[in-house]
């Protein structure tokens, strides 16, 4: 984990400070491009929208080899997504949606206009877009009211008039990877276009797994796009589109580290992890490995996503008024192998398997911008069938069944091997909601945005679990007492947890009775009901031709819903009550100001406070399963600034950064890392987290990047882009281990290119993370290793170090 101390702070937040001194002091005239958004639903200017936003365009996300949403995190300050154990975590200004299938998320995803909900669909690769908008704070007017972190609102590029296209291809020398990616475009008749785009990659991977020898993490995706616009007539437009798409990955980039001496009475005591796994049960030596060197230990891990979505968009201009029809249907389902135990021993195994389907329709209109006020309202529905599955698998030749006999001084292990805790959970939704945004002009140069939207939603959900053998069929008279050791061991209660269907197993302490008074008692069904008002108010003053400032307070709500993975009550009084979560809620109050010096510079800035209530949270139970609950309530206070400035003909300047404070207010039930002394004054067991910050908050992030255009030999140019990106120390952990601290880091990228000044053809070279950084991205404590044998183990997903790429491009 690199050091690096607080003088990068200094240095990137001087940056801006100084670009507006040497601007005021008479810098050489130059032009900004003005960068276009549609956040409030208008194509404005971004100095013109009064929302803390960072717009990056196409040409950047080619330039930097942006291939999908998480990369943005190293140019965009207070936007932060990782991959975990099972599942990924999005997060803007420290709040996103923790670990479980069944939320909504804090940070919603829109591409043309179509919500995207579940978070494993933001793994899927970028392919031809215009530009990527994200919006910091509630963005529940126009985005949907579960939209209170922010939102990220993505653009693809629309079929042209005129013939167009491309073909790039990319080669990376570090880790073997390629991509090819290309678009043709235009008219087909005088009234209709199209636009058919594709794109493919294959990657080798970078960690080594000793276990298998073979690289990981492999990467294959692919996605086509064809699109269809005609004017069916002068004033009504049509547009369809398709999209089919797959990305698979073979391994992860996960090692474990940090391994410390079983201090657990009995055969165990005084052996690492590790130790246990390979001189106990004969494990692979490579568990034996826990240092951080790009070597990890596993028996292999898949992930098959495949996409699906269609859209068919309306625009009807009558008289000035923009009347819009959005109707979608997505279809989106994966299926996993997690080798969840982290190791290359034969511990245990969790299939995952999610479908998820769903139509939406949306009516917007915009009115004109008449002299004194303005509008947008809308419509909108949604319904959707959520379909979870997973299989916590102990294979035959595991060593849990081994480990169970020698801690049990029985033969009780027997009795689970080759079985598994097979579970199944559904949610059936249905959306209503309208919502409009008045902009009232009284007077010259002030502006009053007033807007709500008013949600109905009703949710039906239900979630069992049994413990059958590995092809599903009941278990044999030999494995009747599984469901007991698995509670016992566990925690994990089963519609099969009785009496009258067990042997007894005097070695384990609790019988089926008090497990399931323990535990809570499965199947469970429920349902709820949400009426929620939204509101946004927005109060803009055009203090100068040059200068925007704008105070803004809203309030949204993030809708609750079933639990699909916990294994047991937790600690509230029925399953019943457990399985049902309900929303979470989030006022923010902002100012800010955008400002433009000349047409040569400009900078930013909003500054905000957000107080968050009952806040849906995930935590790890240390053993298998993780438990949901409306458990905490933060504050969130901090500053953000961007700014470009056009030093010269040839050299741009730009940067970012943002300082961010986030305090749990109140959080007495999270869950403890292994060795923690449990401190909740209201739950024993667990930890009281009041105090602390969220897990991934950085204090402070920046970007500073510097852009060169260099003229040569007459027609053509030389470009260099180079992005330094710093943030300071985070947690890497939701239990806020020191063992899973990133000390702050800064990661250099640097394109050189080479072509024509009007285009048509180019080849360029391009390093990223030149520091050759390997920082921790998420950790926790390795499944077993505590609970089960009271070893001291961490999991950590580290990132990839230095990679060098040669590009290639061709327009026509």
């Amino acid at each position: 984990m690199a050091k690096r101390t607080f003088a990068n702070k200094l240095f990137l937040t001087s940056a801006l400070i100084g670009a507006a001194a040497a601007i005021s002091a008479g810098a050489a005239a130059q032009e900004l491009d003005e960068i276009v958004v549609t956040a409030q639903s208008r194509a404005q200017g971004l100095q013109d929208t009064p929302i803390s936003i960072s717009a990056v365009p196409a040409e950047k996300l080619a330039d930097t080899a942006i291939q999908k949403s998480e990369d943005l995190q190293f140019l965009v300050p207070n936007f932060t997504m990782t991959e975990t154990g099972i599942a990924t975590n999005i997060f803007i200004r420290g709040i996103g949606s923790g670990i479980n299938q069944a939320f909504e998320q804090s940070v919603a995803t829109y591409i043309d206009g179509v919500h995207y909900p579940r978070a494993q669909q933001t793994r899927a690769p970028f392919l031809d877009l215009e530009r990527v908008e994200v919006l910091r704070g509630p963005q529940a007017i126009l985005f949907g009211k579960n939209a209170i972190a922010g939102a990220l609102n993505i653009t693809t590029a629309k079929p042209t008039e005129d013939f167009e296209g491309y073909l790039s291809g990319s080669y990376e020398f570090v880790d073997e990877e390629y991509i090819i990616e290309g678009a043709v475009s235009g008219p087909i008749t005088d009234r209709v276009r199209g636009r058919i785009a594709g794109r493919y990659r294959d990657a080798d991977g970078y960690v080594q797994n000793a276990t298998l020898d073979r690289t990981e993490p492999q990467r294959e995706d692919w996605m086509i796009r064809g699109q269809l616009e005609a004017d069916l007539t002068d004033t009504f437009q049509m547009r369809l589109k398709a999209e089919v798409g797959q990305f698979d990955v073979v391994g992860r980039h996960i090692e474990v580290i940090g391994e410390q001496p079983s201090v657990a009475p009995g055969p165990f005591n005084g052996l690492t992890y590790g130790q246990i796994l390979a001189g106990g049960f004969g494990a692979d030596p490579s568990v034996l490995n826990t240092t951080v060197d790009g070597v990890r230990s596993s028996n292999g891990d898949f992930s098959n996503n495949e996409t699906q979505t269609y859209v068919a968009n309306f625009t009807w201009d009558a008289d000035g008024y923009e009347i819009r029809s959005t109707t979608a249907y997505e279809n989106f389902e994966y299926d996993e192998l997690c080798d969840c135990d982290f190791t290359g021993a034969n511990v245990f195994e969790a299939y995952l398997q999610e479908e998820y389907e769903q139509w939406s329709s949306e009516l917007r209109v915009t009115s004109p911008v008449w002299d004194r006020w303005d509008f947008v309202a809308g419509l909108y529905w949604q319904t959707s069938d959520h379909n979870y599955a997973d299989q916590i698998a102990v294979p035959a030749n595991s060593i849990l069944v081994p480990a169970i006999n020698a801690l049990t001084m029985s033969s009780a292990g027997l009795a689970v091997s080759a079985t598994q805790a097979a579970r199944e959970a559904t949610t059936d939704s249905d959306l209503y909601s309208a919502f409009a945004q008045v902009n009232l002009r009284p007077v010259d140069r002030l502006e009053l945005q007033l807007g709500g939207r008013l949600s109905y939603e009703k949710k039906d959900g239900t979630r069992t679990l049994s413990i059958v053998d590995l092809n599903f069929d009941p278990l044999s008279m030999a494995q009747i007492s599984a469901p007991l050791i698995y509670g016992n061991l566990f925690g994990i209660t089963s519609t099969n947890l009785t009496d009258l269907s067990m042997a007894p197993v005097p070695q384990l302490s609790v019988p089926a009775t008090g497990l399931l008074a323990a535990l809570g008692e499965l199947p469970v069904a429920d349902s709820l009901k949400e009426t929620r008002f939204s509101p946004d108010v927005k109060l803009v003053f055009d203090a100068t031709d040059d200068l925007l400032l704008y105070a803004s307070w809203a309030r949204g709500y993030k809708t609750g819903g079933f639990d699909f993975r916990a294994n047991n009550k937790n600690f509230y009084p029925t399953i019943s009550d457990s399985f049902k979560f309900g929303d979470e809620q989030a006022t923010n109050y902002e100012i800010g100001g955008k400002l433009g010096i000349g047409s040569t510079a400009e900078i930013n800035f909003a500054a905000f406070y957000t107080k968050f209530d009952d806040l849906q949270i995930s935590i790890f139970d240390g053993v298998l399963g993780f438990n949901v609950g409306n458990a905490a309530a933060a504050e969130i206070k901090g500053i953000e600034f961007d700014g470009r400035w056009a030093v010269s003909e040839y050299l741009t300047l730009s940067g970012s950064g943002a300082f961010t404070d986030f305090e749990f207010t109140d959080f007495e039930n999270g869950q403890c890392y292994f060795g923690q002394t449990p401190d909740s004054p209201s739950l024993p067991g667990l930890c009281d987290y009041t105090g602390k910050s969220n897990q991934l908050v950085s204090d402070f992030q920046g970007v500073l990047t510097a852009d060169i255009h260099f003229p040569v030999m007459n027609d053509y140019e030389i470009s260099s882009v180079t992005d330094l990106f710093y943030t300071s120390k985070y947690d890497a952990s939701s239990t806020y281990d020191p063992a899973l601290v990133q000390d702050g880091y800064a990661t250099i990228n640097t394109r050189l290119a080479f072509g024509p000044q009007d285009g048509g053809w180019q080849i360029a070279f391009l390093g990223k993370n030149l520091t050759d950084e390997q920082f921790l991205q998420y950790g926790g404590d390795t499944p077993l290793a505590g609970s089960t044998f009271g070893a001291k183990s961490n999991y950590s997903f580290f990132s990839q170090g230095r990679t060098l790429w040669v590009q290639a491009r061709a327009d026509f």
